[in-house]
């Protein structure tokens, strides 16, 4: 794994009092984030000089670092040659892979393995912001999702 010594670029490094203490969920801004307010309980320093849970950066870290440890675990096992190979590949696979028609990456999914696993994009095509009709194809759908991805 990685170790971060440069914090990142929104880091805080002063709190201030006088700002209003409520927290908003990262999901849904009405709701209030119980992790980070803890009534009841004391707040760690951390969380108010970061504003963040310290999982928050875990999470949103974590299939970076599952790759990571998946790589380091074969390179200990197989040799340097195995990550290299699959690092090399993946690289082809992402420059290459065109599907104008789905938005889905089978091959990619594949090298990561992560063939078998349902994640969210897989049963909601619309979270990205895209049209739902590049994912569900029907009739005279088709040519125009090619040709708007080609640019024609």
């Amino acid at each position: 794994m990685p170790l971060n010594i440069v914090p990142p670029s929104n880091f805080k490094s002063q709190i201030n009092s006088v700002e209003n203490a409520t927290h908003k969920s990262n999901s849904i801004n009405t709701l209030p984030d119980t992790l980070r307010e803890q009534n009841g309980g004391c707040l760690p320093i951390s969380t108010q000089l970061n504003e963040q849970h310290p999982l928050q950066q875990h999470l949103e870290n974590y299939q970076d670092n599952e790759h990571a440890r998946t790589m380091e675990q074969y390179r200990e096992i197989f040799g340097i040659a195995e990550p290299m190979k699959r690092t090399m590949e993946l690289s082809i696979v992402e420059r290459t892979d065109f599907n104008p028609i789905n938005e889905n990456h089978l091959h990619s999914d594949i090298l990561r393995n992560k063939d078998c696993t349902i994640d969210w994009e897989d049963i909601y095509p619309d979270t990205m912001g895209k049209n739902i009709h590049n994912n569900i194809m029907l009739g005279d759908l088709t040519h125009g999702a090619i040709e708007k991805s080609l640019g024609l």
